[in-house]
């Protein structure tokens, strides 16, 4: 099996490769900044929002391997409540979290449908798609959009008989990451929950993205195992 992996300088996307190396398998990871030294493993550096980079961005062939892609990079984007953005990081967080795993996934579909292989799409979703979080507006309408994103796709494989793929979009749950370290030194005023979060580190509630690695390789091996597109690691357990 061959993984194609975004944002895997740090977090769950290093955790998740990791896993895969672990396990024999060749990894392609894709991020500004290469922190995996390792023979299986192949680095490409790639800013996700500069769209141009993306748009050039092409997967190998890959004729007799299964292959899995999986959109792991995203950003929060700064905590503040919308009338206190700034424009320019509205669109970054877009172009990260949207529109560069859109891109990433047509690429992919189209390099590979009409083979015989097993493929899998996995985007990193969030349970912050699902409902509203005070200072994260952007941040939930993106993973909102990629959750009916990876929904739409399924059925568009399914509706042309693609059953070699298997697409899922999935909310890892509350991860010790750099983005939670993020979240909990943002201004309290401008995020009203912050509190919430402060005591979720101090309590040792966050999962490590190894265990969370760990999960999502074991969906990846027994993908048939898992009717629905959009589901929550927290759903599992």
């Amino acid at each position: 099996m061959i993984a194609y992996i975004t944002g895997t300088s740090s977090g769950i996307g290093k955790a998740l490769a990791q896993q895969f190396l672990n396990e024999g398998h060749l990894v392609i990871g894709i991020s500004r900044h290469c922190t995996i030294d390792q023979p299986n493993y192949s680095h490409v550096f790639l800013d996700l929002s500069d769209l141009n980079a993306v748009s050039q961005f092409n997967f190998e062939p890959h004729l007799d391997q299964d292959v899995v892609l999986v959109n792991n990079a995203g950003i929060i984007g700064p905590i503040k409540p919308i009338g206190h953005q700034i424009e320019v990081d509205i669109i970054n967080l877009n172009n990260i979290n949207i529109i560069a795993p859109q891109i990433l996934c047509n690429k992919f579909i189209h390099k590979f449908q009409n083979l015989d292989q097993n493929y899998q799409i996995i985007n990193i979703s969030s349970g912050a798609g699902k409902h509203p979080i005070d200072a994260w507006a952007t941040y939930c309408a993106s993973k909102s959009a990629i959750d009916l994103f990876s929904e739409t796709i399924a059925q568009e494989l399914k509706d042309r008989n693609q059953l070699n793929w298997s697409v899922f979009s999935i909310a890892p749950g509350v991860v010790d990451t750099n983005m939670q370290r993020e979240i909990r030194q943002s201004n309290g005023d401008d995020f009203l929950l912050k509190s919430k979060f402060v005591d979720l580190k101090n309590n040792n509630e966050l999962s490590t993205s190894e265990t969370i690695a760990n999960q999502l390789y074991k969906i990846v091996k027994n993908p048939i195992t898992h009717e629905n597109t959009i589901f929550s690691l927290k759903d599992l357990v």
